[in-house]
């Protein structure tokens, strides 16, 4: 299962460094938002990186809904007063 944040080595595929200080780097000279944990790692939500990086998700139309029938009888109301 995919976290919302992206991982150690998908920010290390997508700067292209493993070092942390070279990944800030990387970030903030290409205009990337991110937030710093407390040891120093940047932490890039992974929509967000989907975002800056152009990717499109496919999106699945959803089956029509069922008809509903009407129901096989009717009351008369036309005889009560």
């Amino acid at each position: 299962m995919e976290t919302e944040i992206l991982s150690d080595e998908e920010l290390a595929d997508l700067t292209g460094y493993k070092s942390r200080g070279w990944q800030r780097r990387w970030l903030n000279e290409r205009g990337w938002r991110f937030v710093e944990s407390r040891g120093g790692r940047p932490l890039v939500g992974r929509q967000y990186a989907r975002l800056k990086l152009g990717v499109t998700l496919e999106v699945v139309p959803l089956a029509p809904a069922p008809q509903t029938q009407a129901p096989a009888w009717t009351p008369d109301f036309s005889k009560v007063r």
